[in-house]
């Protein structure tokens, strides 16, 4: 019952910031718009491997492959729905997610110095939205080819019917 609310609240949160924006997220051109915004880690950390934050590594996939219109997501709350982003040696992280709760899209970016257990915590979220959060044929698609991996010192979660596209222009900027 609990998750049953919980899952209301993010929709109704997600449905709120998505009437309340200019209706110009969408994330499909070459500078994200973001209708929620509060404080993060630090975006600009950068790694021996690689000096793109998460922000920017988010963009790479997004705008890979056709998204539906996505919002940045940073409301703790929110943010505690989805993982505790304060354990696993998180340095960075960055977490878009649909604007309208009819699509199933998710794309979150992680800097962390355990990526195996980070990994496995992505692994779960992909379980949650694959068997709680997927409702629709057309959701139930979306979770089903959701990607998780990593590389270096990032990890990645991608939630879309093309989502191995997008992870393929991922790796090739990390």
């Amino acid at each position: 019952m609990k998750k049953i609310i919980a899952l209301l609240l993010l929709s109704a949160i997600v449905l709120c910031t998505a009437c309340s924006s200019d209706g110009n997220n969408s994330v499909n051109s070459s500078q994200s718009n973001s209708s929620v915004t509060e404080s993060s880690p630090d975006s600009s950390v950068s790694s021996e491997n690689n000096n793109l934050s998460t922000d920017e590594l988010c963009n790479v996939v997004l705008n890979s492959i056709e998204f539906p219109a996505t919002s940045k997501i940073e409301i703790a709350e929110m943010l505690e729905m989805i993982m505790d982003f304060s354990k696993y040696g998180i340095e960075e992280y960055t977490v878009y997610q649909q604007a309208m709760s009819v699509h199933l899209c998710e794309v979150i970016v992680i800097r962390t110095s355990d990526v195996k257990a980070t990994t496995e915590a992505l692994k779960q979220r992909k379980d949650v939205l694959i068997n709680q959060l997927a409702f629709y044929p057309e959701q139930q698609e979306s979770a089903k080819n959701t990607v998780v991996g990593s590389k270096n010192d990032v990890c990645y979660l991608i939630t879309h019917k093309d989502a191995e596209t997008a992870e393929k222009a991922l790796l090739q900027k990390i």
